[in-house]
C-alpha cells in the first residue's frame, strides 16, 4: 500500500485568507476587539503630511496582543509571523512592519497601553462580565532584563572591591601586568562609584542593565532581580481590573494605590478588597477606609521571641488614656512616636521590681508598639474574622490568573526595560489573558432562555403529533 501523497507544488494555489481563519481562532476575537476599540489617544501614530505613512495603531495591537495569547513575545519573532503565518496575514491584511517598527510603537506608546488596559476593564465592567463588588489584590514576582550579575548592592560591591584590592596587591608585585592593573582599577572605581549612589540614598541597590529592576526573594524561596507585578482580579469571572508595577519588593505599600485605581476607573461607589497579610499596614489601610474601600486583610502572625514571654494581645490598651495595661496590672504610658507613626508605650520604674518581669522580657524593661491608626487596623482584623467566607476567595482568585499567565501564557521574564516600558509590556500581558477568559466564558454562556423555550414548544408538538399518529388504528381498505 502507498503512503498519502500531496499535490504538486507547481499546481498549488492559494486559498482566500478569509476561509483559512478558522471561526473559532483568536485572530478574530482579536480583530473584532480591537476594531470596536477607541484608539484616538494613540498619537504618535497619528499620519502626517510629510513623510512615510505610519501603520495604524489598531494593526500593532492586533499583532501585539495575538503574539502574547500566542507566546510570540519577541518583536523579531512577531515580525516574522507577518511573513510565515496565515491567521497573522489576515489580521495585518498582509501589512509587513519590521521588528523596530514594532518595538518602537510599543516604546513610544506606554502609557497609551496602559490607559489601554483601563478601558478595556472599564468596557467589560459595563458589559457585565465585572461586577466590582469584590475585587482581591495580590502580587507576583516577574523577573527584570537584568541579569543577577549586573545587580549590586551594598554588600555585594564590598566584596568585589574587596577582591580587586587583593588582586592590585598581587599584580604590583609583577610589573609586566600592568595592562590588567588598568582595567582592575576602572572596575573598582565604577564599583565605587554604584556605593557613593547608594550612600547618598539615590537608590538601594544598583541594577546595570535596567536601573529600575530590583533583586527580590521568589516563591522558589531563590532570589533574581525582578519587577513586583500588582494585579486586582474582579470575583465575578476572574477578570483582571487593576494593575500596578513597582521596584519594590514589599506589598506593604501597594494595597491603596492598587484598589483606589480600580473604584475610580470602574466608578464604584463602595468595594470590598480581601488581600494577604503581607499588605497588612495600620496607613495603607486607614486610607482605603476613608475612601470607602472595605479591607479584608489577614493579620501577620504574632512573632514572639519565645512562648515563656507574654504576647502583646496580652496587654489591654486603654483609648481614652493612651495607655497600655500589662498582665501584673501595672500602666504602660506613652513615651514617643517614631517617624514611621508607631507609638511607643512603657513603664521602666514598674519593670524594675516586677516578679513577672522573667515572663515578660529579657530586656531592662517591656515595650509595647502600637500605630497611631491602629484603630483602622483593628476594625479590618474584626471584619476579617467575621467575613472568611469572603476572604478565602482571595487566593482563588489570585492564584488563576498568575497561573495562566506564567504556565500557558508562558510569561517568565520581562523583555523591554524601565519601569514605564515594563508596565506597558504587563498591560499588554493582562488584556491577553482577559481575552482568553472571555473566550472561555463566552463558550460556556448559557443558551438564551427565549430560544430554549421555543426549542421546547417545538419538541413537544412534534412528540404530540407522532404519539396521535401511532396511537391511531389503521384501517383497512
Amino acid at each position: 500500500m502507498e503512503h498519502k501523497s500531496g499535490k504538486s507544488r507547481e499546481q498549488l494555489s492559494i486559498r482566500c485568507l478569509e476561509d483559512m481563519v478558522e471561526a473559532s481562532s483568536p485572530a478574530r476575537q482579536i480583530d473584532r476587539f480591537v476594531d470596536e476599540a477607541d484608539t484616538s489617544y494613540f498619537t504618535k501614530s497619528t499620519p502626517k503630511e510629510t513623510g512615510c505613512r505610519p501603520f495604524d495603531p489598531k494593526d500593532h495591537l492586533k499583532l501585539l496582543l495575538y503574539g502574547m495569547d500566542t507566546n510570540v513575545h519577541s518583536t523579531r519573532k512577531l515580525a516574522r509571523q507577518t511573513r510565515v503565518n496565515i491567521e497573522v496575514m489576515w489580521l495585518l491584511n498582509e501589512l509587513k512592519p519590521d521588528s523596530t517598527t514594532i518595538r518602537n510603537f510599543r516604546r513610544e506608546n506606554a502609557e497609551q497601553l496602559a490607559r489601554f488596559f483601563s478601558e478595556f476593564s472599564k468596557k467589560l465592567y459595563e458589559e457585565g462580565y465585572i461586577d466590582g463588588k469584590i475585587v482581591a489584590i495580590d502580587g507576583t514576582k516577574i523577573r527584570a532584563n537584568n541579569s543577577k550579575r549586573n545587580n549590586f548592592s551594598v554588600k555585594k560591591l564590598d566584596w568585589h572591591i574587596e577582591y580587586i584590592n587583593n588582586k592590585l596587591k598581587e599584580y604590583i608585585c609583577e610589573l609586566d601586568k600592568n595592562d590588567k592593573i588598568e582595567e582592575l582599577e576602572e572596575r573598582k572605581a565604577k564599583y565605587e562609584s554604584f556605593k557613593d549612589r547608594i550612600a547618598k540614598g539615590e537608590v538601594s541597590e544598583v541594577s546595570t542593565t535596567d536601573p529600575d529592576s530590583r533583586l527580590m526573594r521568589q516563591g522558589n524561596n531563590g532570589t533574581d532581580v525582578s519587577y513586583n507585578v500588582q494585579a486586582a482580579v474582579d470575583s465575578k469571572n476572574k477578570l483582571l481590573v487593576g494593575m500596578l508595577v513597582t521596584s519594590e519588593a514589599n506589598d506593604q505599600e501597594q494595597l491603596y494605590d492598587v484598589a483606589i485605581s480600580v473604584k475610580n476607573n470602574l466608578g464604584l461607589e463602595e468595594i470590598i478588597v480581601p488581600a494577604d497579610s503581607g499588605y497588612h499596614s495600620a496607613e495603607e489601610i486607614k486610607k482605603c477606609h476613608e475612601n470607602k474601600i472595605t479591607t479584608l486583610v489577614a493579620t501577620p502572625e504574632s512573632k514572639s521571641p519565645s512562648k515563656k514571654i507574654f504576647d502583646k494581645s496580652q496587654f489591654l490598651f486603654d483609648k481614652e488614656n493612651d495607655c497600655y495595661y500589662c498582665p501584673a496590672g501595672q500602666r504602660l504610658n506613652f513615651l514617643l512616636e517614631d517617624k514611621k507613626g508607631f507609638k511607643r508605650y512603657g513603664n521602666r520604674n514598674a519593670c524594675k521590681d516586677c516578679s513577672m518581669k522573667p515572663h515578660c522580657t529579657k530586656g531592662g524593661y517591656r515595650e509595647i508598639c502600637r500605630h497611631k491608626y491602629a484603630d483602622y487596623a483593628e476594625k479590618n482584623d474584626l471584619d476579617v474574622k467575621n467575613n472568611q467566607d469572603v476572604y478565602k476567595l482571595r487566593q482563588l482568585l489570585c492564584e488563576h490568573p498568575f497561573g495562566t499567565i506564567k504556565r500557558t501564557m508562558g510569561i517568565r521574564q520581562f523583555l523591554t526595560r524601565g519601569i514605564k516600558n515594563v508596565t506597558a509590556e504587563a498591560a499588554l500581558i493582562f488584556i491577553a489573558y482577559n481575552l482568553k477568559r472571555l473566550r472561555s466564558i463566552q463558550a460556556n454562556e448559557p443558551i438564551n432562555t427565549g430560544d430554549l423555550t421555543l426549542c421546547c414548544q417545538l419538541l413537544t408538538q412534534i412528540c404530540l403529533f407522532l404519539l396521535l399518529t401511532l396511537s391511531t388504528p389503521k384501517t383497512l381498505i
